[in-house]
Order: structure tokens, then sequence, then C-alpha cells
């Protein structure tokens, strides 16, 4: 799952449980859409972060058919479980 699908996919929800909150009146409409925008905010750079991360670039390197092998320091290669990447020496 891509990012943008995870972010369509968070929203609709955060959007569908503020239409219950609203409804069974915990919430007013302009407080779940607050709400709503400020959690997709937070969760997605949360997110973003860590997909981008060291280990977490070099696994999506890895994951691409064109890449054949990938040297990476020692740390990052064992937090990767692919045998594409392998620690620099």
């Amino acid at each position: 799952m891509n990012q943008e699908q995870l972010t369509t996919l968070l929203r609709t929800l955060l959007q569908f449980a503020g239409g219950i909150a609203v409804g069974c009146g915990w919430l007013d409409a302009d407080t779940a859409t607050t709400l709503t925008g400020a959690l997709v905010t937070l969760i997605v750079t949360v997110w973003g972060l860590y997909v981008r991360r060291n280990a977490g670039l070099v696994a999506a390197a890895a994951a691409l058919p064109a890449v054949k092998a990938i040297l990476a320091a020692p740390a990052t290669a064992q937090a990767v479980p692919s045998p594409k990447v392998r620690p620099s020496e």
C-alpha cells in the first residue's frame, strides 16, 4: 500500500468515525472535521518519517526488480531482511 492509498483509507475511516460521533451527538460537525484533518496530518507525517528512515529506504530499493545488490552500513544491512542487501566492509 502506498502513501496515497493509506492517506485515502485513513481519511475515509476517520470521516466515518466522525460521522458516527456527530450522529450520536458527541461532537459537532466542525470539531469532527478539524479532528479528522489533524489526525490525518499527524499520522501521515509519522508514517512518512518511519518509511523514510535508512532501513526503509534501503528496503524499498531492494524491492525493485532492477536492483541486483545494495551495499549498506552493517546496522542498516542487518535491519533489512533481503538477500540483495549486504553490509559494506
